[in-house]
């Protein structure tokens, strides 16, 4: 099958195939005639003269559950957008390609929109006197300035599609760097050092970025614990005094285990209870490097821990694979007689994410080595073969969830690249070709449907004719592209093909300019610029 059968699926992928989610405790949001993200929803609103009402929502969040049962509840506003508005909600984690292109920096992001799909106006969580005075605003304003909204609309539309990349392409020769290129690969693991080092917070650990904030980042620490390696100092201080901090300040589940999303407060004391698999994931990789560079004990005690609260809470034994999330419950985490010994432990997003459980196959791999535990590679090569199977879509492409069994929403970047990554990590520790041979696929997939030589980037999904507002452009995300050009340069290693380590290259290398903007989300891109200058990849396939 082409990719012409991944645009129908995307086209009807719906933000949830089987109802919304809405918060555990009473509320009435569900009184709003909710559509579903897609194509059907937007003609309604051309038809109807209509804006649309966009909430992008996620069911572990505390504040997307204050939400509904606040601003959502109140019957003006749910009269309100119910007649003047065309109502759409959508899962954040169902639909990352949306909330990529609408999230207004948090959730619940609320976005007021024109029928063609533009922001017209956004934020996130917004009390009820605020939002009706937004919905009455925008609804006179579109009603008043429709025909100049379209006109501005088409004229952002035009501006956007005019919009040229640097072109590159890789001649009959293969592709080689430049000498520009290849000194700045070369020199980018300094200039990351310099940007992590001035982000670190040398009093409470982590990095200093939002002023009431504090975020983990599992990425950056651990490129600043491979910079130690490679010779960069005080790498490793600074992972060592972030994880102390995290776990004695707040963001670590010292009775039941895991870590919380993030801080409220820069020295991790507020933290924001959901319990994420992506997150939890990343910190136990960085635990199980920071146990094997130090040697101390405390590490290994601590990602044993980390490894029993996703073997008891996230882990679903019936059929091999890991839940998505636990969500927040402020309630349950505060000390006293009212807490967890008297209510029941928060709900369990039970959805299988494709990228999330191929994140932490990759930490059970390593755990089972660094713990000496080979019941933990039996899980992740389970796991592994679940998504293998049950997560396929017959085009050769991998789905992004699966909700209730069936998987959906075919061919985005995030999970083609991060599964094929894990496939080449089992292919490492078990010597299977079955593993190798997978991870190329997919690799080939992506190169069928996501590349675009002409800028050597991957875009983040396949070109879907069904496509409703931004999601009509499709974007080229720095992480994926990361991770798919480390994919290539590794299984030309193993595979001894040139065309994947010209690729490789190709794309790592026109990662440049959308790193020099990024800040620490480009840590990702810069370990894999850092790893392939150690491992000899920048170097042209003939010498």
């Amino acid at each position: 099958m082409s990719g012409r059968a991944v645009a129908e699926d995307l086209g009807s992928a719906s933000s949830d195939p089987d109802g919304f989610r809405f918060s555990p405790r009473p509320n009435q949001a569900h009184k709003i005639q909710w559509r579903s993200w897609g194509e059907e929803a937007f003609q309604e609103a051309v038809r109807a003269n209509k804006p649309v009402f966009l909430v992008i929502s996620c069911s572990w969040s505390s504040w997307c559950h204050l939400m509904d049962e606040t601003t959502l509840s109140e019957p003006t506003i749910i009269a309100i957008v119910n007649n003047d508005y065309i109502p759409i909600r959508v899962d954040s984690d169902l639909r990352p390609d949306v909330n990529r292109r609408y999230n207004q920096n948090g959730w619940p992001s609320i976005v007021l929109l024109s029928s063609e799909g533009e922001i017209l106006w956004g934020g996130v969580y917004v009390p009820p006197k605020q939002m009706l005075y937004y919905l009455g605003y925008i609804r006179r304003y579109y009603g008043e300035n429709r025909q100049e909204i379209a006109e501005q609309v088409r004229e952002l539309r035009e501006r956007r599609v005019c919009r040229s990349s640097a072109r590159v392409t890789i001649g009959h020769g293969g592709f080689c760097l430049s000498p520009e290129q290849r000194e700045a690969l070369e020199k980018l693991p300094a200039g990351a050092y310099e940007v992590l080092s001035g982000l670190y917070d040398r009093e409470n650990g982590g990095f200093s970025i939002h002023p009431h904030l504090k975020f983990p980042h599992p990425p950056a620490l651990e490129l600043l614990l491979y910079l130690d390696r490679c010779g960069y100092p005080e790498g490793r201080e600074m992972v060592d005094h972030s994880l102390r901090q995290m776990r004695d300040g707040g963001l670590w589940d010292h009775d039941g285990g895991g870590f919380f999303r993030y801080s409220a407060a820069s020295d991790w004391s507020a933290p924001h209870t959901e319990k994420m698999l992506k997150e939890n994931a990343g910190l136990l990789r960085l635990l199980l490097l920071m146990s094997r560079e130090s040697g101390e004990q405390e590490w290994y005690d601590m990602a044993r821990q980390l490894v029993f609260y996703l073997n008891t809470t996230l882990w679903r034994a019936d059929v091999g694979v890991f839940s998505g999330s636990q969500s927040a419950d402020e309630e349950y985490y505060e000390p006293g007689p009212y807490s967890r010994a008297s209510q029941q432990a928060p709900h369990v997003d039970k959805t299988v994410y494709t990228a999330w459980n191929a994140r932490v196959i990759s930490a059970y791999l390593l755990a089972a080595q660094i713990l000496q535990q080979p019941s933990l590679r039996d899980m992740a090569l389970r796991t592994l073969d679940f998504l293998c199977t049950r997560m396929m879509h017959p085009s050769g492409c991998v789905c992004h969830y699966a909700f209730t069994g069936q998987p959906m929403l075919p061919g985005l970047l995030t999970d083609q690249v991060w599964l094929a990554r894990v496939l080449l990590d089992a292919y490492e520790v078990q010597g299977n070709v079955f593993y190798l041979e997978n991870a190329i696929a997919l690799m080939h997939f992506a190169c069928e449907e996501l590349l675009e030589e002409s800028s050597g980037l991957f875009f983040d999904a396949p070109e879907n004719p069904h496509a409703v507002g931004r999601l009509e452009l499709r974007e080229q995300p720095l992480t994926g592209n990361a991770i798919a050009a480390e994919c290539l340069l590794r299984m030309a290693e193993y595979s001894k093909r040139r065309m994947l380590h010209d690729t490789g290259l190709l794309v790592l290398s026109s990662c440049l300019e959308k790193y020099r903007h990024s800040g620490i989300q480009g840590a990702v891109y810069a370990h894999v610029v850092t790893r392939a200058n150690v491992q000899g990849w920048l170097r042209d396939w003939d010498t």
